[in-house]
């Protein structure tokens, strides 16, 4: 029994998604060592200087839809590198201003303010308004989902409590949410933690993890996931790891290669998954 249906009979959905957070992430956790550390900033400066013109290449390439979702200060400080991706026609999603995680703002309020500046920053620089979002961190309150359905938000692409899409149900309305995993992401296997020697993977064994995940999800006609961030997999030796993902991805048939809004669109119009519910506390 076909588990979830797909456009034109696909057996599953592939979405790459891509983070590029730049500067943000250590701006909004570090700010002294933002400030003063420049080894830490240029590690994430690789971010628009370098991979996310790799990126682009790649999926220019293979003709790979995918979808960015990109801090406001990413925006700002990197306009025009911001402003490339979206040239590519590329899917644009928000990711938070300078990536904070909304579990470390003070409450609802203080969420709702950060969502509206972002959204005037995708408004005011690159005249878009996106309709999804992912939360900085893979963090949301049981605020956010209700939040975002009120700024007119369409989905969310962070909750890991299935593999195929469902609905989050808030007072405004169904909130669709395409999950992801910590499998899918690069970060746990490429980012670097000081003082934990050896513990970066190399691109050979990632990779391997992640095609046999494809393999996976192809068989659970799953919704597949991929999210990168340039700092991370714009490296050289991931990049090659990367276009070996695309290929081996390529060699399945009837495969709906795509972005989270169409996905979204899709899940509204087929109205699937319904036996999944979300308990969120009053």
């Amino acid at each position: 029994m076909t588990r979830y249906r797909w456009p034109n009979g696909a057996q599953c959905a592939v979405v790459f998604s891509v983070d590029p957070d730049a500067e943000s992430g250590t701006v909004f956790n570090k700010p002294h060592e933002a400030a003063t550390r420049l080894d830490e900033m240029e590690e994430r400066r690789f971010d628009p200087r370098t991979g996310v013109p790799r990126i682009l290449r790649l999926f220019e390439k293979y003709a790979v839809p995918s979808t960015w979702f990109i801090p406001g200060y990413t925006i700002v400080h990197h306009t025009e590198v911001v402003k490339a991706i979206q040239a590519s026609g590329c899917e644009l999603g928000a990711h938070g201003n300078v990536h904070e995680p909304p579990h470390l703002l003070d409450g609802p309020d203080e969420e709702r303010r950060v969502l509206a500046e972002q959204l005037a920053i995708f408004q005011d620089v690159l005249g878009v308004r996106p309709l999804g979002y992912r939360a900085p961190g893979a963090s949301l309150t049981v605020h956010t989902p209700a939040l975002l359905k009120e700024a007119g938000f369409l989905y969310h692409s962070n909750l890991m409590g299935d593999d195929i899409p469902y609905f989050v149900d808030t007072p405004h309305g169904q909130l669709v949410e395409i999950p992801t995993s910590w499998l899918l992401n690069d970060a746990p296997f490429y980012r670097h933690v000081y003082g934990a020697a050896n513990q970066m993977a190399e691109p050979d064994r990632v990779i391997g993890q992640w095609i046999q995940e494809f393999d996976g999800m192809y068989q659970e006609n799953g919704c597949y996931v991929m999210l990168t961030h340039p700092h991370m997999s714009g490296r050289a030796s991931r990049m090659a790891g990367l276009e070996r993902l695309i290929r081996a991805i390529r060699s399945y048939p009837n495969v709906w290669w795509t972005t989270l809004e169409q996905v979204a669109r899709w899940q509204i119009e087929t109205q699937q998954n319904l036996g999944v519910t979300v308990p969120i506390p009053s």
